[in-house]
């Protein structure tokens, strides 16, 4: 079944499957390269014994027409070393029709008439035939000579030349086969320790997979590249259980409080109705019994919204509405809201370094990053303190701070307070859920921008916010109030 085969055979046996057509092409490639090569040496041998014979036949015929049929015959008898080298024999025609063998080579013996061999009847490729044989008439006074040449010997030298490069391509053939079974082994490495690590992930359970690290990839290359991106995805997946996992249990027991508030309140509230205790006493206490698992019902509600909030902001399913802001403008604004609040807590706010700063955004966004931050702020901040809000220019991008001198935040919390339901020990105290921070990520991410924190225990914290000039894509509203 193919829904058994795992990762590691896939890969390995893709890898089996490239070699095998990598072999099934080479092997193509080294027929038609020994049939191509067999034409042009045919080819050529039969251009050379050709030139060969009309050389003879030019020099021949030159002696039996200036000079005589004695003299001819005394030239190639006296010199039959060369027609011999050659396989090329001399034979004078009887009257009748026979060939009398004079010099040069064994006589051959030819199946049909000499003229069937002639030079312009006889094609390249009967060299291969049954009777390789070349002829050439020469007419002497008054006999008639013929030059045989037979292409016997000649194609077995071919035949042996053909061996050596059939020998010499199948060793190539060879050589090419183990470098690319070897490079084939290496560059797929990668992926079949990736596809080994996934099987054995997958076939464990998932705290397995959770516990399990991939190993880094071995090798560079594209191969290693993808590789080492599938990692980080399956990195980035085993994060997103574990943000879930923590989601949840950090949703169960912060649900629990209100919810056993709500159960308690009720119970007492019904145990006392139902001893008929029906006093002006007994209705307060039940009207604050309501009023007291509405506000509880009230927090998870509000609690679960803002989840529900972040989650739609990162999946982005609002998307952003762009406009030209004045980042100072919107600071200054938000500061005014929270004029009052931070005069009863004892605190003051400083806008006086404000400059105005212009960018293409989502104004609503950042309004309310804004509001989310200078909350954030006031409520970890001590009477007596300053918040300062501050905004500015570098490069291609803008930039915003939120700073306070409040009770600080440990450098080891400084990522973490950016996940959902996460919070520090000592904000236990204040009210909230550990929500605002990470929706405040959420959106600035949303505006392709990144929030930073610098931060000390006791010194107080800077929030710092940057944007690009002009956000890319559309972006719709979203509500712009206080999260946490």
């Amino acid at each position: 079944m193919c829904s058994d085969i795992r990762a590691e055979q896939a890969t390995r046996g893709a890898q089996r499957a490239l070699f095998s057509r990598f072999l099934l092409t080479l092997f193509a490639c080294f027929l038609l390269i020994v049939i191509v090569m067999s034409l042009v040496l045919t080819y050529q041998l039969d251009d050379q014994e050709r030139k060969l014979l009309e050389s003879y036949g030019q020099e021949y015929q030159r002696i039996l027409t200036f000079e005589s049929d004695a003299k001819f015959e005394h030239v190639v008898v006296s010199n039959p070393n060369r027609l011999i080298e050659n396989a090329v024999s001399v034979s004078k025609e009887t009257s009748t029709g026979q060939l009398e063998w004079i010099s040069g080579a064994a006589p051959a013996v030819l199946p049909d008439a000499p003229s069937a061999y002639r030079l312009p009847e006889r094609l390249w490729y009967h060299l291969f035939s049954d009777a390789p044989y070349l002829t050439l008439e020469l007419s002497g006074k008054p006999a008639r000579y013929w030059l045989v040449m037979d292409g016997g010997p000649r194609r077995g030298q071919l035949l042996r030349q053909g061996s050596w490069l059939i020998v010499a391509l199948a060793v190539m053939v060879a050589v090419m086969s183990l470098v690319v079974w070897q490079l084939l082994s290496r560059t797929l490495l990668p992926l079949h320790n990736l596809a080994k690590s996934v099987d054995q992930i997958s076939s464990g359970s998932l705290d397995a997979m959770l516990d399990t690290d991939l190993p880094p990839p071995e090798a560079k290359g594209q191969f290693g590249q993808l590789s080492r991106s599938v990692q980080q995805v399956l990195n980035r997946l085993k994060e997103a259980v574990r943000g879930m996992d923590n989601t949840v249990d950090a949703i169960a027991h912060d649900v629990r409080t209100p919810l056993s508030r709500i159960i308690l309140t009720t119970e007492a509230a019904l145990s006392e109705n139902s001893a008929g205790n029906e006093s002006e006493q007994s209705q307060q206490n039940l009207a604050a019994a309501l009023s007291d698992c509405a506000e509880s019902a009230q927090k998870a509600r509000q609690m679960l919204t803002t989840l529900m909030r972040i989650h739609d902001e990162q999946v982005g399913r609002y998307p952003c509405q762009l406009a030209s802001v004045n980042l100072a403008s919107v600071l200054a604004d938000v500061a005014a809201w929270y004029e009052e609040v931070a005069e009863e807590a004892g605190l003051s706010l400083n806008t006086s370094a404000l400059q105005p700063v212009m960018l293409h955004s989502d104004a609503k966004r950042l309004t309310q990053i804004a509001v989310n931050l200078l909350d954030n702020s006031l409520k970890y901040s001590q009477p007596g303190g300053e918040i300062t809000l501050l905004c500015g220019e570098a490069q291609d991008r803008v930039w915003f701070s939120v700073c306070d001198q409040g009770i600080g935040i440990a450098k080891a919390h400084h990522a973490l307070i950016f996940r959902r339901l996460y919070r520090v020990e000592a904000s236990r105290h204040q009210p909230g859920y550990g929500l605002g921070l990470p929706f405040v990520a959420a959106m600035v991410k949303t505006l392709q921008g990144h929030i930073t924190l610098d931060s000390a225990l006791g010194k107080g914290s800077r929030f710092t916010v940057r944007l690009p000039k002009t956000t890319e894509g559309d972006i719709s509203p979203t509500q712009v109030q206080n999260q946490d």
